[in-house]
């Protein structure tokens, strides 16, 4: 059985849900939490929206449409590994500040990643479901 993906519609699927997710989660913080773990959740989760939105951007440019490489492997490592230092410094410099809470940051930094399992839940039911009919 072969699964279709249209990657544009799948990624604007999963940064709707990560606007979801962090509303949710920011809510949740603000009802709950103090204000440095509610904005430890808020800038947690748009930093790593960020990040994710370069990841892509880096693997779209590095393919063509046909999904042949059309950049260096070495070009795409060193943009990896850039976005990835330059994570780091924002993050040590939002937790050096003591203006947010590091469990809310982990909270916020975890936003993707409650999208992107959310959005393949999501897509397993459809095929499960489109399986049994």
């Amino acid at each position: 059985m072969a699964i279709d993906l249209d990657w544009k519609a799948a990624y604007r699927e999963i940064k709707l849900l990560n606007w979801i997710t962090l509303l949710i989660l920011s809510a949740a913080g603000a009802v709950v939490l103090d204000a440095a773990s509610t904005l430890g959740i808020i800038l947690g989760g748009l930093v790593i929206m960020a990040n994710f939105g370069l990841l892509q951007h880096t693997i779209r440019r590095a393919f063509s449409g046909e999904g042949t490489m059309t950049g260096t492997k070495a070009s795409v490592i060193v943009k990896y590994y850039l976005r990835l230092l330059a994570l780091g410094i924002v993050l040590l410099f939002l937790i050096s500040r003591g203006w947010i809470n590091p469990v809310g940051l982990a909270v916020g930094l975890s936003t993707v990643f409650i999208s992107i399992v959310g959005f393949g839940i999501k897509r397993a039911c459809k095929i499960y479901t489109r399986e049994a009919t």
